[in-house]
């Protein structure tokens, strides 16, 4: 089985974020990974990126957050961590879906992009691994 990955590490800090999104569409054209895939994987990972800046309460100057893009013949997989408080996108509930409630989407969205999502603690770090949906698939 071949397996193709690359590794990203940003402060967590917003001004990081274009860089990082930047820097992931690079990592997907040395993978050949497509555009549709591409742009999936970068609104996962701003999602993710934001939610870490904005609640994760991280220290910018002493913590990183980091993601590994891994391809395995047709699997794609992001690997995200970070040092903020625990957070399990996998499992955490959904808030009310309504247009004067804001927040809770990005859960929503990253859900529905994932065929597969995993969740850990390791010492104080979230690890999240994501297997994206084939392009194809058409299922939220």
């Amino acid at each position: 089985m071949n397996t193709h990955s690359t590794e990203i590490s940003v402060a967590p800090r917003h001004d990081a974020l274009s860089g990082l999104l930047a820097t992931l569409a690079g990592a997907c054209r040395q993978l050949a990974i497509g555009e549709t895939q591409c742009l999936r994987l970068q609104l996962i990972a701003e999602e993710l990126f934001i939610n870490t800046v904005d609640h994760g309460r991280p220290d910018p100057e002493r913590s990183v957050v980091s993601l590994r893009l891994i391809r395995r013949q047709d699997n794609i997989v992001l690997h995200y961590e970070d040092r903020g408080l625990p957070f399990d996108p996998s499992s955490s509930p959904l808030p009310a879906a309504t247009p004067d409630v804001p927040g809770g989407m990005g859960i929503r969205l990253i859900r529905g992009l994932s065929r597969e999502i995993r969740y850990r603690r390791e010492d104080e770090h979230n690890v999240v691994e994501l297997v994206l949906r084939p392009a194809t698939d058409q299922t939220p």
